[in-house]
């Protein structure tokens, strides 16, 4: 069946909803700069972990929040950001939203660090005052351990996990031949840079560089879905269990 949101009629989705459909999913991303893969990484990530737990968990899908909080790497072109404040009482909007059209679950799917600090509070205040449920996915963390075990060393913003990831939607997402090594950044605590200067944001100098296998990509994406679709299953058959 259709699980896009906007594909569908409000005729459609009031019969569906939420008489046998009562979660939504709803990816939140950003536009920045990642190295020489596209400024719209952190939207098609978690677009791209939806439409594979979707049918899974027996969700709809809602349209993408493209544009989030962008900080040190705003400067990088065609970068955008929207300030935190706004950020959080947009998201607020939507989430009551879907409450109004009777969705019970709602898995926001977070593709953007820049959006966690921000987007907890929202849910804890959301969950409080409509009763609903709501669980905040930040996948490259929830994933850690699979980044780990599959690739053989940590991820980074525009490494080795979040390129292979969009190279698995579409190889042409991620450009080898555009690639420097002195786009990576090895990020330490202890001095904060306004631009950071690098759009490739690794954790351990040397480790963590975009390698472009395409075919290594789906397959380490087949092992992200299925990481995030057994914490949602896990997370949305406790809820039912326990009658929230």
């Amino acid at each position: 069946m259709e699980r896009q949101l906007q594909k569908l009629s409000w005729l459609n989705i009031q019969k569906l909803v939420p008489a046998d459909i009562d979660t939504i999913i709803f990816p939140v991303g950003t536009v920045e700069a990642h190295g020489s893969a596209c400024i719209g990484t952190d939207n098609y990530i978690p677009e791209t972990i939806a439409e594979g737990i979707a049918d899974r968990i027996n969700a709809l899908i809602a349209p993408t929040v493209n544009y989030g909080i962008t900080k040190s790497l705003y400067r990088y072109n065609g970068g955008s950001c929207i300030k935190p404040e706004t950020f959080r009482l947009y998201i607020r909007d939507i989430l009551d939203s879907f409450v109004d059209s009777g969705f019970k679950n709602i898995i926001l799917m977070n593709g953007h660090g820049g959006n966690n600090a921000d987007l907890k509070p929202v849910a804890y205040e959301f969950h409080k005052e409509q009763s609903a449920n709501i669980a905040v996915i930040h996948w490259w963390d929830l994933c850690h351990q699979v980044t780990e075990d599959f690739f053989g060393h940590p991820g980074g913003h525009a490494g080795t996990d979040e390129t292979a990831m969009v190279q698995a939607i579409d190889p042409s997402y991620a450009d080898e031949s555009l690639f420097d090594p002195e786009l990576v950044y090895h990020f330490r605590y202890g001095a904060d840079v306004y631009p950071i200067p690098g759009s490739i944001l690794v954790a351990k100098e040397g480790v963590g560089h975009p390698n472009f296998d395409v075919e290594q990509a789906k397959e380490y994406r087949k092992k992200v879905v299925e990481t995030v679709g057994d914490f949602v299953e896990m997370v949305l058959g406790r809820w039912k269990k326990f009658g929230l």
